[in-house]
């Protein structure tokens, strides 16, 4: 059984199962406090952007229910020098290291473990089936649920405001954080309803619950994005370069499916 360990965010940690359950699955254990260290020493950033500070012990006390919801991994624990035989970190060398992006996040990942990304039973164990499963539904009497974070904004405000108000009803719900939910509420001088959630574990239910996903990149994207949700995904303004172009489209978590939309 293979031990393998994570030291970045949310969202980075959940594309990773998907190769973990390629892979077959075995143990998950996370490095508290390491991504500034690097950050700095290995990409020689002045700091780890957004991400400046994670993983805590509480981003892990939020996080780990979700991991232990999989059947496919065993054991999940803090990292306490356990032996690991498949260190995530080498996933951050492909997609922030180098002349251009690789591919997707689950691309990525898979380009660690050498596996052959253009293979058509791998490729679409990576880019189009989900992977996150034993998410019981909470299900809501709205039917999209939408999450937009402060960052990772497309930058035309003009059009992707339009796609948010062609959804904006009394059949939306928004999670998150309550910040997020105020901001969202103010620039689109609309009133939708908060629904709180404790760990990502609940917030996965909610999701898997909806009907329909809406928002930008963030953890509760790459839930979805790992449930198969149907979702309308706001894309970066800085995917827009050549530099950020994947073979699939723009970004690292384009997923080039049916049942996803990208504005």
């Amino acid at each position: 059984m293979k031990n393998f360990s994570h030291f970045g965010t949310f969202g980075d940690t959940i594309y990773s199962l998907c190769v973990v359950k390629l892979l077959g699955g075995g143990n998950m254990y996370i490095k508290l406090n390491y991504l500034n260290y690097f950050c700095k020493e290995v990409l020689r950033w002045t700091d780890a952007g957004p991400g400046t500070g994670r993983y805590t012990q509480k981003d892990y006390d939020m996080l780990v229910p979700l991991l232990k919801a999989q059947d496919y991994l065993h054991d999940v624990d803090v990292y306490k020098d356990q032996s690991i035989d498949v260190d995530f970190e080498n996933h951050y060398r492909f997609h922030l290291m180098g002349d251009r992006w690789r591919g997707n996040q689950t691309e990525c990942y898979a380009l660690t473990q050498n596996l052959n990304i253009h293979d058509e039973k791998i490729s679409n164990a990576l880019i189009r089936l989900p992977w996150l499963n034993n998410i019981d539904p909470i299900y809501q009497p709205e039917k999209i649920c939408i999450n937009r974070t402060s960052r990772h904004h497309h930058g035309e405000t003009g059009d992707s405001k339009k796609v948010y108000e062609k959804f904006i009803s009394d059949d939306c719900f928004f999670v998150g954080t309550e910040q997020e939910h105020t901001d969202f509420c103010d620039e689109f001088k609309c009133d939708i309803r908060y629904q709180r959630t404790n760990d990502l574990l609940e917030l996965a239910r909610y999701i898997n619950g909806c009907e329909m996903f809406l928002g930008n990149q963030s953890s509760a994207l790459a839930i979805a994005i790992g449930l198969g949700k149907d979702l309308r995904y706001e894309i970066r303004k800085d995917y827009q370069s050549e530099y950020m172009t994947s073979p699939h489209g723009h970004g690292d978590v384009w997923f080039p499916r049916d049942n996803i939309g990208y504005f």
